[in-house]
């Protein structure tokens, strides 16, 4: 049987029921050390964009910063996703939170 939350990592509440997906960055990118960058796709072998099949939020969290960022699925437009390291600070995820929840395409 096929579950909406399957795939995904987190349902959370706030209002609505939202589907998360969190990647993680346990490092600054090697080649550019003022961001992070995550693998924003699914599958071990052939790898396919994450889409809003699967999750509606992405949790983007940068580990040696202990924070996240927060973007809807539909904002996310390729296999990878890169971010300064000057959008964690803090506050982010509250505002990022909001953002990710009123994206309208």
């Amino acid at each position: 049987m096929w579950s909406p939350v399957a795939g995904c990592d987190l349902l959370c509440y706030d209002g609505a029921f939202y589907r998360v997906e969190v990647k993680t960055a346990g490092a600054r990118d090697r080649s550019r050390p003022t961001m992070f960058r995550w693998a924003t796709s699914r599958g071990s072998k052939n790898k396919w964009r994450v889409t809003t099949e699967y999750c509606d939020v992405i949790a983007l969290v940068a580990l040696p910063v202990r924070r996240v960022v927060f973007r809807n699925t539909q904002a996310i437009t390729g296999k990878n996703t890169s971010l300064s390291a000057k959008h964690f600070v803090e506050g982010c995820e509250r505002v990022t939170w909001d953002e990710a929840k009123k994206w309208k395409p």
